[in-house]
This record gives C-alpha cells, sequence and structure tokens, in this order.
C-alpha cells in the first residue's frame, strides 16, 4: 500500500467533482515532482469549507509517481497529466482551460494552507471588490508568522504594505486567484516564457484590459521553498532571455530600452563572475530565434496602463 494510501494526514474530503453541481471555484495546482507536498496541500484543501469548489491537479511529465499518489489518496481530485512536459505556462493553462469555475484560485505545489476558510475568503473578497480581476495572496515563510520576501515584488515596501490592502501590479503563481473571464480576456499564461516572468506578463496584461490587481494580506499561505535561489544555467538562461521576450512584446520602443538594456549588461556581468557566460549567450540566441514570433503578436502596454503602474508605487490603498 503506498505512503499516500496509509498515511490518515492525507485522508481526503475533497467535494465530488460531478457534473450536477457547478463548483464556483477551481482550484488549479500545477504539478512536477513534489509528491509529499503535493500530498499536503491536496489534503489543505480539501478541507476548505462553506464554498463550492473542485480541484484540479495538472502533472507536467513528473519522474516520480506523483498522478499514481494523488489518483489513489485523493480520487476527487480531477488529475491531467501533460504527454510532454510543457512548463508552468502550459501547466497553468491546461488547468484553467478544464475548469468549470467562476474563479481561479492558484497554488504552487510547495505550499500549504492551514486556514479551512481560505476559498471562502476569496469569494467574498471578489464580491466585496466587483472592479478586481485578480487578488494576490500573502506569502508566509514556513514559521506562518515571517514575511517571504524573496517574493515581495510588489510596488510598494513590505515593510509598511504587508498587513494592507493596495492594489498592485504583481502576483506570485504561490497563492493568487482570479475570475476565469478576465483571465481569458488576458489570453492566460504566455506559454512562450516557458518558465520565468509568465506571472508579471500575464499581470501587465491583466491591467491593460483595464482590471485591477489587489494584494490582500488577510488571505495567505505558507510557502515551504528555500528562500534562496540556487543558481542554475537554466534559470539564468530562461531568466534574462524571457526578459527580452516580454521587452519586445510589451513595451513601448524608449521605455523598452531603458528596461532591457541595464539588465543586459548586468545579467553579462554576473554571468561571467559566475561562469556562466554559455548560458548568456544561449538565452541571446534563444530570443533571436523566437523575436519574430513575439514581435508579430506584439502589443505594447496602453499609456494609461503605463501611468496606473507608476502611480501604484505610491502606495495608493485599494
Amino acid at each position: 500500500m503506498s505512503e499516500a494510501k496509509s498515511n490518515p494526514r492525507y485522508a481526503s474530503n475533497a467535494p465530488e467533482a460531478t457534473d450536477d453541481k457547478q463548483p464556483v471555484i477551481s482550484v488549479v495546482i500545477p504539478s512536477y515532482n513534489r509528491k509529499d507536498s503535493m500530498l499536503s496541500l491536496l489534503a489543505d484543501v480539501s478541507r476548505q469549507r462553506d464554498v463550492d469548489y473542485e480541484i484540479i491537479v495538472v502533472d507536467d511529465c513528473s519522474p516520480d509517481d506523483s498522478p499514481q499518489a494523488i489518483r489513489e489518496a485523493f480520487p476527487n481530485v480531477r488529475l491531467f497529466v501533460n504527454e510532454q512536459n510543457g512548463g508552468p505556462a502550459v501547466t497553468r493553462n491546461k488547468g484553467i482551460r478544464e475548469s468549470r469555475g467562476e474563479i481561479i484560485v492558484g497554488f504552487d505545489s510547495d505550499v500549504n494552507v492551514p486556514d479551512t476558510e481560505c476559498l471562502k475568503k476569496v469569494l467574498e473578497t471578489f464580491q466585496e471588490l466587483p472592479e478586481a480581476a485578480g487578488i494576490a495572496f500573502r506569502l508566509l515563510q514556513p514559521d506562518g508568522k515571517t514575511e517571504d520576501y524573496a517574493r515581495w515584488w510588489h510596488p510598494v515596501p513590505i515593510e509598511s504594505f504587508a498587513d494592507k490592502r493596495f492594489e498592485t501590479s504583481y502576483f506570485s503563481g504561490t497563492g493568487c486567484a482570479f475570475r476565469k473571464a478576465s483571465l481569458l480576456e488576458a489570453q492566460l499564461y504566455p506559454e512562450i516564457l516557458y518558465m520565468h516572468y509568465e506571472e508579471y506578463e500575464l499581470a501587465y496584461r491583466l491591467l491593460d484590459t483595464g482590471k485591477s490587481i489587489v494584494y490582500s494580506p488577510d488571505i495567505s499561505v505558507i510557502h515551504h521553498e528555500h528562500q534562496v535561489s540556487r543558481r542554475s544555467e537554466i534559470k539564468t538562461f530562461y531568466k534574462h532571455r524571457n526578459q527580452i521576450l516580454i521587452t519586445l512584446a510589451m513595451f513601448p520602443l524608449l521605455k523598452g530600452l531603458a528596461y532591457i538594456i541595464p539588465r543586459t549588461i548586468y545579467t553579462f556581468l554576473d554571468s561571467l563572475r559566475h561562469g556562466y557566460s554559455k548560458a548568456y549567450f544561449r538565452a541571446l540566441s534563444s530570443a533571436r530565434q523566437l523575436a519574430p514570433t513575439r514581435l508579430k503578436n506584439r502589443k505594447p502596454l496602453r499609456p494609461e496602463t503605463w501611468r496606473r503602474i507608476a502611480n501604484m508605487k505610491k502606495g495608493i490603498i485599494a
């Protein structure tokens, strides 16, 4: 018998995924080679109260036995397995397209959700803020008290705003929620990026539709990933390549040059310093190959969207 099936901490109370009961919320979780943390998260999500929801897991060709363990421990979860590894953007988009709820709640597989009313709070917040397309959750470190500083990319300082509600230009897939209709209007996560900056681009596309993303500190998750990201050739490659690709797709000329030139110089010098110059030049080569596709579908953000983003740095409370 598998650990998942025999261990009571993985016991599932998840709602039945039946066709005759339409869920209000679809929880979409991408899965890749994190069986234990995924099972722990699913146990948390299965204990949510006072709201109709479904759970969708999309496995991105995990080399471990995650799909089998999920099927055994959580038979009510709607599980999809990609035919080939497609990356986080492809995997999340698959779950969103398969969803039946009006609201999409996204979690990464390395979080816990101790609050059994988390999904209920999401629904209540959207009812309170009808103009909001998305909600960025509060991210806490494993002690459940300390802020996840590494993922605070919001336009205001964490020291002053971690416990305040405000409009933001950023969200983390670690914990977030969106109206499905808004995600579809913004054309979902940009799959061409594979990983890194797909959330950044989607957030800006949502803002460009005239909608808003609100940071809500009363909705929180606990994030277990180590705070210091380990430098690797893969991450170095995708990060700078995608900085170039989003510049080509979203930025007007002068603003784009101001954005990408210092990042290109910094990344080049940093790659020399840490011995990743080959990854740097591979990133440039890949960006050059994908540039025609990005330019063909290029849609710079509207000037008013850039002004909104600039105003968010002033810390306007939503």
